[in-house]
């Protein structure tokens, strides 16, 4: 038996019939809504991609990289004398290596940080230089005498030169001697400070000015 529906049954299955997902939900807006959703999850993803995959040293007055420091040979009874000019947009790093009393080198250094370059695999340097080639450094113990690494920044004559290193062609060093041996990535998870130290030693006038070192 097919029973029949009251007129006020009628009425509210007609009403609820007639109403469309649209009238709420405008398929353009929907879609419009969908697109910026993955538009700004894909802009988030690339923003958190490229500051991982990217350690970038800016150098300059209007850089936080301003607590470089000099040090001299000194330290052994050297007479060598370094000092930084902070440039707009660069760190320049000059002076005079003497031979003198068993000296020979003068150098800057960042200040002691937990680092952990094992997850990049080159060094990129925008430099000027003239007078000496000069080291760029990475070390993993505050004591002297245990060994870092270093990757040779040869002499630009003045001219500006960007330079691209692997970062397991650093070859290790003990007290200025090397060693044989390579850096691992081992060794890069461990490096706690970054220098630039003349190369030479040689007794003349040098100067190398930088505007930024990135790790990629």
């Amino acid at each position: 038996m097919v029973s029949k529906m009251s007129e006020d049954q009628l009425v509210y299955k007609q009403s609820k019939s007639s109403i469309k997902p649209n009238d709420y939900f405008p398929v353009g807006s929907f879609i419009n809504i969908k697109i910026m959703k993955f538009l700004f999850f894909a802009t988030l993803s690339t923003i958190i991609m490229m500051s991982s995959s990217i350690f970038k040293i800016d150098f300059g007055t209007k850089a936080d990289t301003q607590n470089w420091l000099v040090v001299n040979d000194g330290v052994m009874g050297g007479l060598s004398k370094g000092n930084i000019e902070w440039k707009e947009e660069s760190l320049l790093f000059k002076g005079t290596v003497s031979l003198e009393n068993n000296g020979g080198f003068t150098s800057i250094r960042s200040p002691y940080s937990d680092m952990d370059l094992s997850k990049y695999e080159t060094v990129t340097v925008h430099y000027r230089s003239e007078g000496q080639s000069m080291g760029l450094t990475l070390n993993v113990d505050q004591r002297f005498y245990i060994p870092n690494f270093k990757t040779i920044l040869e002499i630009t004559d003045g001219a500006w030169k960007t330079v691209t290193i692997p970062l397991l062609d650093f070859k290790q060093y003990q007290v200025g001697r090397l060693t044989g041996q390579m850096a691992t990535k081992e060794d890069l998870a461990e490096v706690i400070r970054l220098g630039i130290i003349t190369n030479d030693k040689k007794a003349n006038a040098f100067m190398i000015e930088m505007d930024c070192i990135s790790f990629q």
